[in-house]
């Protein structure tokens, strides 16, 4: 599933990048899979210090999945060997040591030389500055790459927009959402209480639900009041084989599950990352909810998301492609630019 979308990211590509605008240069369509970075880097620096934090910082394990899977899938060349067929790769690293480097900088660039392009190029003058820049850009670097993701996944969702779906779930909850056509429409037993939408075939499940409850203060945001609110919601809705219903894996303890607040569109929001599991079943998977606060009707309106993947031990890609349908959520009547 995930090489076919690849496959139709890159033809959805090619169709509005090869359609050049008046006064506006031509650039292809960007290359490789989802996730994929490759980095511009000599041997000298790949076994270096540096060249092994950049490897590390790539690799470095996602939150909240039950096996551990990296960041970004890294890949490497030497300047010597990256020539124009590689300058179309999707997310670029360009590194450059030389004593002839007065100041070391790292730059941050959009569509160098394909669309939709991240390339970041890093100038040192010797290793040591190499991996100070790293460590100082660590965060920033990291940042500039997913957004890049994200944001090629909601263009595509965009492009393949289920219309109806997406209109009644907005029209329920009062927001506007993208949903793609790849998604179906589900019957939880209290449609009042919240919506259900599925992306399934013989390998795999993953779905998101739509639901609000009241704001009542500040630890309506709380990881404990949110996963309560969640885990009673989905006991009502969401039954499985033999009697099970679907609920929050919390028996290692609340600390497992992954709390992280920041803004959305000028609104408080709470994302938590987690493992699910249905009770009394053998299935689980991992799980994102995102929580958003919304000043204008005093509620908390939430999407969450889950994925069921048990043949296959990759679902990062699975996990985004349902957090690029939650980043497209706005909330009607608010002011969100």
């Amino acid at each position: 599933m995930n090489k076919t979308l690849t496959i139709i990211l890159c033809l959805i590509a090619c169709i509005s990048c090869g359609k050049k605008q008046k006064g506006e240069i031509f650039k292809p369509a960007v290359i490789g899979g989802n996730g994929e970075v490759l980095a511009v880097i000599n041997d000298d620096i790949k076994n270096d210090t540096s060249g092994h934090y950049l490897a590390d910082m790539l690799g470095d394990h996602i939150v909240g999945l039950n096996t551990p899977e990296p960041m970004f899938d890294l890949q490497t060349v030497p300047h010597g060997y990256f020539d124009r067929n590689m300058h179309n790769f999707r997310n670029i690293i360009d590194i450059n040591v030389h004593d002839s480097i007065k100041n070391g900088d790292i730059g941050y660039y959009e569509d160098r030389w394909a669309r939709p392009q991240a390339y970041i190029r890093i100038d040192a003058n010797n290793k040591a500055e190499l991996l100070y820049l790293l460590q100082k850009e660590h965060m920033k670097i990291m940042s500039f790459l997913l957004k890049k993701e994200r944001e090629r996944m909601m263009a595509y969702n965009k492009s393949i927009p289920h219309v109806s779906l997406s209109e009644k779930v907005g029209n329920q909850w009062n927001i506007d959402i993208c949903i793609p056509n790849l998604f179906s429409p589900c019957n939880p037993p209290d449609k009042e209480a919240m919506s259900w939408f599925m992306l399934e075939d013989e390998d795999s499940q993953m779905g998101m639900f739509v639901y609000d409850f009241p704001y009542i203060g500040e630890g309506t945001l709380s990881k404990v009041y949110l996963l309560n609110k969640r885990d009673s919601l989905l006991r009502a809705n969401i039954e499985g084989p033999q009697g099970s219903y679907m609920c929050t894996e919390i028996r290692f303890g609340l600390d497992e599950i992954i709390y992280k607040s920041g803004k959305h569109k000028k609104m408080d929001v709470v994302e938590l990352r987690g493992l699910w599991r249905m009770e009394g079943y053998p299935m689980g998977g991992p799980f994102i909810l995102r929580a958003h606060h919304d000043t204008i009707n005093n509620r908390i309106i939430v999407t969450d998301g889950y994925v069921y993947y048990p043949r296959r031990e990759k679902k990062r890609n699975k996990l985004r492609q349902l957090e690029s349908i939650m980043y497209s959520l706005n909330i009607k009547n608010e002011t969100t630019k």
